[in-house]
């Protein structure tokens, strides 16, 4: 995954909202400006994402392995489904449906200073409404984010590990990124995932657990100092940035 993508609030950490009706209710953002690591700017307009939506994208850029961007990628949405841990029910298909046209039309510009992308995360979605087949293509210019020593491979067991720990997602995906882990302050990071909980003694005490599963799934060492609000995570493996 593309490691300005992962180091801000593009996918972020929200918790699941349901209106009267019993739909998912997610907020509408029409060109904000997301928060990232320094030297990222990010735009953003389209439903808010998180890391269900993350899941999902990852699972698309991995159907794309040994193929430029930009070709067609055909799936059946049930083998989609059983690859990123989910079951094959009919609201399944309806999830995966809703994060497919999310994905579609939510358009980004992102830029690292020497590098730059406006577009759609997905340029374009087709469905068989009878073979539940489908088809995705990616924009290609958005490859110039993919390059060598850009990118970083995550380890999909340990995100099956953490599903459904929005906040521990965010945090393996962005620390992922880091061979050697910049500490950041608890209010930074509160900032960069765009977490729905605003008041920071509520977000530490939440960072606090999600640092302990994190820990429990990666091994690496994850702390937040008591003194400085400091979050350190140590790291004792690589990670690959090809």
């Amino acid at each position: 995954m593309a490691n300005a993508i992962l180091r801000g609030s593009l996918f972020g950490v929200l918790s699941k909202k349901k209106s009267n009706g019993q739909q998912e209710v997610r907020k509408y953002e029409k060109k904000v400006v997301k928060a990232t690591v320094r030297g990222l700017t990010l735009m953003v307009t389209g439903e808010q994402r998180d890391q269900t939506d993350l899941d999902v994208f990852l699972e698309c850029l991995h159907r794309h392995k040994g193929l430029a961007l930009g070709s067609l990628i055909k799936f059946k949405g049930g083998n989609f489904l059983s690859a990123i841990g989910r079951s094959q029910g009919s609201s399944d298909y309806k999830w995966l449906d809703g994060v497919l046209h999310r994905l579609a039309t939510t358009s980004i510009e992102l830029s690292d200073g020497r590098r730059y992308f406006q577009g759609p995360l997905i340029a374009k979605t087709y469905r068989d409404e009878d073979t539940h087949e489908y088809i995705i293509v990616f924009d290609p210019d958005i490859g110039v984010f993919f390059v060598d020593g850009t990118w970083t491979g995550l380890l999909v067991e340990e995100r099956r590990a953490l599903r459904g720990k929005q906040l521990a997602l965010w945090l393996h995906g962005t620390y992922s990124t880091q061979d050697a882990p910049f500490a950041y302050k608890v209010e930074t990071l509160l900032n960069l995932c765009d977490s729905e909980t605003k008041k920071i003694f509520h977000f530490r005490a939440s960072l606090k657990k999600a640092l302990s599963d994190l820990s429990v799934v990666t091994g690496w060492t994850c702390w937040i100092d008591e003194k400085t609000d400091l979050v350190h995570v140590v790291k004792t493996k690589a990670v690959r940035h090809e």
